[in-house]
């Protein structure tokens, strides 16, 4: 006899409606089938497959936060079923009872994740990649240099460039665009950011050695016929970003998003003889094919971006109103293309289904700095085939598929050319079970580098439910990565050091382990949230750039000794009033590396670090109000005692804190914003060495510890003409 609960899977996608009758899908919504008790839950994209009985139809409850509980009749197993949940409102309907976070801690994920929405991102201006993590306690933001404008991230207390950093789970800031590549994807491209702390989970790549960073764009299918978004600030940065979204037939949809950014004040508020900010001038567009038929989805992403800075000494000090001497200018290209294909199939068993990722790029890089000049160029290909099952009653799944990489790199740097062409193919496999309140993923990939060796990493992830509402999670994997080492360095570029490269430089690889917890509860009727996180990487191949040896000196070479990164994220989260919410974050780092023989703390990366933050909505959503305040602690700052001791900096940066805030109107469908960033105007005074000898030997404007702007005033608007809603489909 067939029990009822060995029938077929029943799939579907849960959509919210709210009172406009806009629908978008809801992730983590909870699903029971009432004729056998089965339960089941949506993933982040709203999609489920439960377990059904054969006799068909069955009936299904869904209950998700904010939304009516709803149950559904549903006949078939097709993955094209869709529950309806109506939103939640009060008898007045202009005042909603459940107020969504922007910023969305999950208990469901195996991974430590934190999910930042669109509501978030409109919180600052938020005009590229960069900026959108003002307000975030895991990931830190800070200049490179004082003549670039690049800015550079870390996570777990280390480098961007360990973290994994995607669009759409295809890695995409890779390579060259490593250095400038944040400031090249605008703001409003984005509709959310999943950052995972800790190890990588082994389908999604090697490289997410701290974490990854995956941004979700704008879906052709949920976005608005017209969005625009203008912005203007004080010191000379014009922006305009234009969205535009049509259907294609019943099944197709394109959204197209431009951008335009242009800033030509020549600005020298220090003094200093050089240009606070390089003056710029972008051009950024992309375009989103979606077409969703049957069992089938099929897009195809498209994009082209050419961005050119120019730095150095100020129009008045060319016209010799400043110091004089010979000028140093700055003049920094990128032109990069990308093409993004993605293919998902639904098999007939809808237990079962494959996926096929590709990407490809060309970039280009031109730059020189006074007299220093660099080249390069990047070709490269991915491509990743993921197969999924569920397995056993739908609880336990396996991804198994392998992955191809390949890139071609043409360098010069002064006088010296080089290239280097890597292949890289993977295979991998990934098991996930689900017991009650214990979830395993357990994973491994071999990696098969033309250039450098093979790898095999194991990766490990473990969520226990202590509670309802309280996680446990554990991680431990290893990582690697390839150095590009002078991209990677750019700052020092912008200097008169010496760049040498001792020796052959390899894979960088590390261990990575991490404790999360997470636990939410009401209190006096009011949510709260709190995480508590421990990590710590360790390297055991690692390309060392040492700006201790000498303050004319970079020196690159590969890691002889010890070299660790611990961080500790303490958070809290809560909700003071149905209109304040409010967020209290304590990070503690200690970061070191062994420099000819000797372990030394990390520059520039400060041991602590905290954040306060308050946002405020009106009931009516009119307004509201953002405040958040980041403070730093001090930082060691490379040694410069070989110098004149007019050219030698302290050994540690002082601390210092930087206040934003923001003022947004909603007036229907038109927002109008108005904020400022660093209203403290903390900056770092002394941002160069030794200004008025630019092609000196002592010369040297990488070495940044703080900001370098004071005071920036902005204001801006973004105007939505809404997609005309239908009636439900029956």
């Amino acid at each position: 006899m067939v029990r009822a609960q060995d029938g077929p899977n029943i799939a579907g996608t849960v959509l919210g409606q709210t009172p406009d009758g806009k629908r978008s899908p809801v992730p983590f919504a909870s699903l029971l089938i009432l004729e056998t008790g089965i339960t089941g839950t949506s993933d982040d994209q709203g999609r489920f497959a439960v377990t059904a009985p054969w006799n068909l139809p069955v009936k299904i409850v869904t209950t998700a936060m904010g939304f009516s509980t709803d149950t559904t009749e549903l006949v078939a197993p097709s993955p094209g079923n869709i529950i309806l949940l109506e939103a939640l409102t009060e008898l007045n309907a202009a005042e909603v009872v459940q107020r969504q976070s922007g910023n969305q801690l999950s208990l469901r994920t195996t991974e430590a994740t934190e999910r930042i929405g669109a509501k978030e991102l409109k919180r600052a201006a938020c005009c590229d990649l960069s900026e959108s993590f003002e307000s975030n306690a895991t990931v830190d933001v800070s200049y490179s240099d004082a003549i670039s404008g690049a800015k550079t991230i870390r996570m777990l207390g280390l480098d961007g460039k360990y973290a994994q950093i995607s669009v759409e789970n295809i890695p995409f800031i890779r390579g060259l665009s490593s250095n400038y590549g944040l400031t090249l994807i605008p703001g409003p491209w984005i509709n959310s950011i999943n950052v995972s702390k800790g190890i990588g989970t082994a389908v999604n790549g090697p490289n997410a050695m701290t974490g990854q960073i995956d941004l979700c764009l704008v879906s052709p299918s949920d976005a608005d016929p017209l969005f625009t978004n203008f912005y203007v600030n004080n010191q000379g940065r014009t922006e305009l970003n234009v969205n535009t979204a049509q259907r294609l037939g019943k099944a197709g949809d394109n959204l197209i998003m431009v951008q335009g950014s242009l800033n030509q004040r020549d600005m020298d508020d220090n003094n200093d003889g050089f240009r606070d900010q390089p003056l710029s001038r972008r051009f950024n567009i992309i375009d989103r094919w979606l077409q969703q038929r049957g069992k089938r989805t099929t897009q195809v992403i498209a994009r082209y971006v050419t961005d050119r800075r120019d730095g150095g000494n100020t129009d008045a000090h060319v016209r010799g109103e400043g110091p004089g001497g010979r000028h140093y200018n700055v003049g920094i290209k990128n032109e990069m293309g990308d093409v993004i294909a993605k293919n998902g199939w639904i098999l007939r068993d809808s237990t079962k289904s494959i996926g096929i990722l590709t990407s490809f790029r060309n970039h280009t890089v031109s730059s020189n700095f006074g007299d220093r000049g660099y080249e390069g160029a990047q070709l490269s290909g991915y491509a990743n085939v993921v197969y999924q099952q569920l397995i056993g009653k739908g609880n336990d799944q396996v991804k198994t598929g392998g992955s191809f990489q390949y890139d071609a790199y043409k360098e010069s740097f002064q006088d010296s050319a080089f290239s280097r062409v890597e292949r890289m193919p993977g295979v991998f496999a990934e098991y996930t079970r689900s017991r009650n309140r214990f979830t395993i993923v357990a994973g491994v990939r071999g990696d098969f580098n033309s250039a450098y060796g093979n790898t095999v990493s194991p990766r490990l992830h473990v969520k226990y439910d202590l509670g309802p509402l309280t996680a446990l999670r554990l991680s431990a994997g290893h990582g690697f990565r390839s150095a590009n080492p002078l991209v990677e360095n750019a700052s020092a570029l912008a200097s008169s050091r010496n760049v040498v490269v001792e020796g052959l430089l390899g894979m960088e690889r590390s261990w990575n382990f991490g404790a999360s917890l997470l636990h939410k509860w009401k209190w006096f009727r009011k949510k709260w949230a709190f995480t508590l996180d421990v990590y710590r990487s360790e390297f055991t191949d690692q390309v060392v750039a040492d700006l201790d040896r000498s303050p004319r000196t970079l020196a690159i070479y590969m890691l002889d000794g010890s070299s660790y990164a611990n961080s500790l994220l303490a958070d809290v989260q809560m909700e003071l009033s149905r209109t304040l919410q409010g967020k209290v974050s304590y990070r503690w780092y200690d970061v070191r590396s062994t420099y000819d023989g000797v372990l030394r703390e990390r520059p520039f990366t400060p041991m602590h670090r905290g954040l306060v933050d308050l946002a405020y909505e009106s009931r009516n959503d009119h307004w509201r109000f953002d405040v958040f305040t980041n403070i730093f602690g001090t930082a060691r700052l490379p040694s410069t005692a070989g110098n004149p001791s007019e050219y030698t900096l302290p050994s540690r940066s002082p601390a210092y804190a930087t206040l934003n805030a923001q003022i947004t109107c909603v007036l229907g469908h038109l927002e109008i914003y108005l904020g400022g960033e660093n209203l403290t105007s903390s900056t770092q005074t002394r941002q160069i060495i030794a200004p008025e000898d630019p092609f000196g030997p002592y010369f040297d404007a990488s070495m940044i510890w703080g900001p370098t702007q004071g005071a920036m005033i902005y204001g801006g608007f973004r105007h939505t003409f809404k997609r005309k809603q239908h009636p439900p489909t029956p």
